[in-house]
């Protein structure tokens, strides 16, 4: 009898509790699931070429886009992504080596490694202001990235991150990163040089300026290394055998150019600013000396 009362009650507990969402479905090149009131992107259906995340499908705000969900889309151009997501799983664009671009939205703070490793096509990347880290092998062998612009709150640069990159010619880092991992600027044989700010301690083998050789890696030729005096990036590059320049900031590191053959440096920006005011009153004396005339 006490089975019996026990075994009813579970059933009506169940009848009259309301119901956890757990659905899948497809829409519009992609494949996404819901548990909870939310919504994870977790594949896609056919070619799908431009594809654009809603903020929310069936009601439920799209927070995620999983692991592997466009592992290999090979034709896949363009993907928009809306501000409710916040993480993006690892592997997430491998090697989707016809997308072009890519724009995350402030609300991404995390991304898995390998994401957009193999996008041979991507020549843009624009990153949020909340993400700390680059995970490892995020970019590696985007073969048409051209510059990697990163933002301040990055503090880590996981191994292998852009390594590959044989077209980058430009990075920038935030005054926040402390850690350059293993090869993460390894194979970048477009990278003439490289400003490591004071803040960076520690700096992997082969983070920067190497390629590799038949007998193994080695030092790139016509590479300088660009950072304050007595930090981890003299270390490295005297260790390295590497050029190194002394730099005091990242608007010095900017000024110094190669012109013709030759260095030409321009010791800070207050001498920008000093060219330009002396302009200026130039033309305000001219000025009002024609109008004494």
């Amino acid at each position: 009898m006490k089975k019996f009362i026990i075994v009813m009650t579970a059933v009506v507990i169940m009848f009259f509790m309301p119901p956890i969402r757990a659905s899948a479905a497809e829409k519009s090149g992609y494949v996404y699931t819901i548990i909870n009131n939310e919504a994870t992107v977790t594949g896609f259906t056919g070619e799908p070429v431009y594809v654009e995340i809603p903020e929310s499908i069936e009601g439920c705000r799209v927070t995620e886009i999983r692991d592997n969900a466009f592992y290999e889309c090979g034709s896949l151009k363009h993907v928009t992504i809306p501000d409710t997501v916040e993480k993006i799983g690892h592997h997430a664009f491998y090697a989707c080596f016809s997308l072009e671009s890519i724009s995350l939205p402030d609300s991404v703070s995390e991304i898995g490694m390998g994401c957009f490793c193999g996008c041979s096509a991507l020549n843009s990347i624009s990153l949020p202001e909340n993400l700390s880290k680059l995970p490892d092998s995020c970019f590696r062998s985007c073969t048409s990235l051209k510059i990697a612009a990163l933002p301040q709150s990055i503090t880590q640069i996981g191994d292998f991150c852009f390594s590959g990159c044989t077209s980058l010619t430009t990075v920038s880092f935030g005054d926040e990163v402390t850690s350059l991992g293993d090869c993460s600027f390894y194979m970048c044989d477009s990278l003439k040089g490289i400003y490591v700010p004071p803040s960076v301690e520690n700096i992997g083998v082969c983070a920067i300026g190497f390629i590799p050789t038949e007998s193994g890696a080695a030092p790139l030729e016509d590479f300088t290394l660009l950072g304050m005096k007595k930090s981890a990036a003299q270390n490295y590059a005297e260790n390295c055998s590497l050029t190194f320049e002394n730099a005091e900031d990242s608007v010095h590191a900017f000024a110094i150019r190669k012109v013709s053959g030759q260095r030409v440096t321009i010791p800070s920006v207050f001498v920008i600013f000093g060219g330009i005011l002396l302009i200026l009153v130039s033309l305000m004396l001219f000025k009002k000396r024609k109008r004494f005339k």
